[in-house]
């Protein structure tokens, strides 16, 4: 009768044990669709507009390296025409290409181009001169994160990018 009674009360513990463990894991996924809400919201969606902004300034200086390389060889008149190479031409070409089509653009890029005189040799016609190219490109975040009360750039408003590099020029002459 003792035994009997003793495999009972190990029966009645035991039972109770999975109870608490069925409780205890039933708990566990209840907290998880918050958490996983709080958690895609405040990590993964900001960390993926994080990336997609850095792959834009990358790709964003491939343009402007390939519109100071075209400046640096042609006369100043057709780097600084409008409907010319550089400011037109480079950009439509980028924007339709592979990488400028992986970049969130609000627009099109906005290039000025500048002249300056590098450093002198002995007479006065080996100066040297440098085209200077400054591309700003607005770029929408990747994953719109709502932020009802402030505006983040890059999170839940537009980032604008803003790359200037300079090249020596190949013929002085063409600086104008």
């Amino acid at each position: 009768m003792i035994r009997n009674s003793k495999r009972q009360f190990k029966l009645r513990v035991t039972e109770h044990r999975r109870a608490k463990v069925r409780n205890i894991r039933a708990a566990t996924l209840a907290e998880f669709g918050p958490a996983l809400f709080i958690l895609l919201l405040l990590f993964f969606f900001p960390v993926l507009d994080l990336v997609s902004i850095c792959f834009a300034y990358g790709v964003v200086k491939v343009l402007n390296n390939n519109q100071v390389h075209e400046a640096s060889l042609v006369p100043a008149e057709q780097a600084q025409d409008p409907n010319g190479m550089v400011k037109k031409g480079i950009p439509a070409q980028w924007h339709d290409s592979g990488l400028g089509k992986f970049v969130n653009v609000a627009g099109r890029p906005v290039t000025e181009i500048s002249y300056r005189d590098g450093i002198s040799g002995g007479d006065a016609s080996s100066t040297s001169k440098y085209v200077m190219v400054k591309t700003t490109v607005v770029c929408n975040p990747a994953v719109f994160v709502p932020f009802p009360i402030v505006k983040v750039p890059a999170l839940n408003s537009p980032v604008p990018l803003h790359i200037e590099s300079e090249r020596p020029m190949e013929n002085p002459e063409n600086a104008g």
